[in-house]
């Protein structure tokens, strides 16, 4: 499942497979509304991870887990990168995903990482359904390559990253000219 924020923090869009599996309406979700479909036991520490990364602008592995429509939870991984602008620093929000771990149960806790990015593969009902969250997918995962590679890369890849985004955004469109979020 993809999704976005703005450089505040709050989400600005969450693909439509987020309220199919969490059952939040957009307005419910947008905002910082998404954090009530995690645990209340890990809430607060992703909460205070997601806001550190925003501070620090960097990438971030988060482990929780996910409240479904049906009350139940499962583990998710919720990865994303920042997002500037060509050749800029100046810091856009985040681009993420979030995925389902398929691990055994057993021995799971919830833990952030920040400055890390690991794109897990997407499976079962967690799998890419729109066009966005497969060019998401894509995008990060080649971020994250990237990054292994060697740092003369990103300059150039965040650029294509910033690119792409503008061009989602716009076919996003809807025909009064608005940003269609739902």
């Amino acid at each position: 499942m993809s999704w976005t924020t703005d450089a505040a923090g709050q989400a600005t869009y969450l693909c439509p497979e987020w309220y199919a599996f969490t059952g939040q309406a957009p307005s419910a979700a947008l905002g910082s509304g998404w954090t009530e479909a995690i645990h209340p036991d890990e809430r607060d520490l992703m909460g205070d991870a997601f806001l550190k990364a925003c501070k620090l602008e960097c990438e971030f592995v988060l482990q929780y887990r996910l409240r479904r429509h049906d009350g139940t939870y499962v583990w998710v991984t919720d990865a994303a990168a920042p997002s500037c602008p060509p050749g800029e620093s100046l810091f856009l929000g985040f681009l993420g995903t979030v995925r389902r771990i398929r691990a055994p149960m057993s021995g799971l806790v919830a833990r952030a990482e920040l400055q890390t990015f690991r794109a897990a593969p997407a499976t079962g009902e967690f799998a890419p359904v729109s066009k966005l969250d497969v060019v998401a997918d894509h995008l990060l995962m080649a971020r994250a390559a990237a990054l292994s590679a060697a740092d003369d890369l990103m300059p150039a890849f965040d650029a294509l990253l910033f690119e792409v985004g503008l061009r989602l955004a716009q076919t996003m469109k809807d025909a009064t000219g608005r940003l269609n979020v739902h």
